[in-house]
């Protein structure tokens, strides 16, 4: 691979863009780097990533799509939401949030996916 990097499709994300008007106000909707690795961050590590890095967010499960994505030469985007953070982090803030989280990012994926099918369609 010529970089340690996964780009999202520009393409998509365009597209992405275009749906954010069409949903909810109350959704902060954010673009830029995520970072991902095999390990859990503890808080020792999130100094060091953020120094490094200073993504967005972090997780431990993007960069396996992403490079599925790659090597099949198949269009790639992240849509991440977030269910706990860097300062509310742990077991009690996921279980609080994944129900919510879940269905914010449905919604997102589904406009996308229409947002597709429109543009595929013209």
């Amino acid at each position: 691979m010529p970089s340690v990097f996964f780009k999202s499709d520009d393409a998509l994300i365009r597209l992405s863009k275009n749906i954010k008007e069409r949903l909810p106000s109350k959704y902060k909707i954010y673009y830029g780097r995520m970072v991902t690795g095999e390990s859990f961050i503890t808080d020792d590590g999130r100094d060091t990533i953020h120094a490094l890095f200073n993504p967005l967010t972090v997780d431990m499960e993007t960069a396996s799509i992403a490079h599925g994505c790659y090597v099949n030469k198949i269009p790639f985007i992240a849509i991440r939401t977030l269910t706990d953070t860097a300062t509310h982090s742990g077991a009690e803030h996921f279980d609080k949030n994944v129900v919510v989280a879940s269905h914010i990012s449905k919604e997102i994926v589904l406009e996308l996916l229409n947002e597709i099918k429109t543009e595929t369609t013209k």
